[in-house]
């Protein structure tokens, strides 16, 4: 049996270890690449929303308001859609600050913490957090599936102890969730 507080075997970017298992890098260098890419991603639209202003003015408010009236507009909406119209007039306006704030902070948090391989795991919880309250307010398109995946993929997967700095830290603190 093993201990729940052990960290992962131990990795080691070789050729060695690339002969020996070259499934097992391929699949480790994947993730780390997804983590990345993810960052980058999340990093550069926490960016745009700095950039817009969105934690400390109307502008979310805003774009709400033109979602609700699009989805009012439609007439037959389906399920999905009459969800999303629900939620924004029920959840998403009425609390657009804190919305605008959290979205802002999770996607430069997620931006950075997989950059730096730090709390990984939750950072790909937060993404996919993020990316399912975008799916049902209804700003859904063909790339937030595959996304999804994605923030999946780094929230289950140790890619902060292959390439970054989770193992360090569990390490220092064996007893903490935070960089499993």
């Amino acid at each position: 049996m093993t201990d729940a507080t052990a960290t992962p075997p131990p990795f080691s970017w070789s050729m060695a270890t690339l002969r020996a298992r070259p499934g097992r890098v391929i699949g480790i260098g994947l993730a780390v690449f997804v983590r990345y890419f993810m960052g980058l991603f999340f990093f550069a639209a926490g960016i745009n929303k700095l950039r817009n202003d969105w934690a400390w003015t109307d502008y979310l408010k805003g774009v709400f308001e033109a979602r609700i009236n699009d989805l009012t507009a439609l007439a037959s909406p389906t399920a999905i859609e009459s969800l999303g119209l629900l939620y924004l007039q029920h959840f998403a306006l009425p609390l657009y600050p804190l919305c605008a704030v959290v979205v802002t902070a999770g996607e430069l948090y997620v931006g950075i913490a997989c950059f730096l391989g730090l709390t990984s795991r939750w950072a790909g919880w937060m993404a996919l957090f993020i990316m399912v309250n975008f799916a049902v307010g209804g700003y859904y398109d063909a790339s937030l599936l595959p996304l999804m995946v994605l923030a999946l993929v780094i929230a289950l997967t140790p890619s902060g102890h292959w390439l970054g700095l989770d193992r360090r830290y569990l390490a220092r603190y064996p007893g903490s969730r935070w960089f499993r």
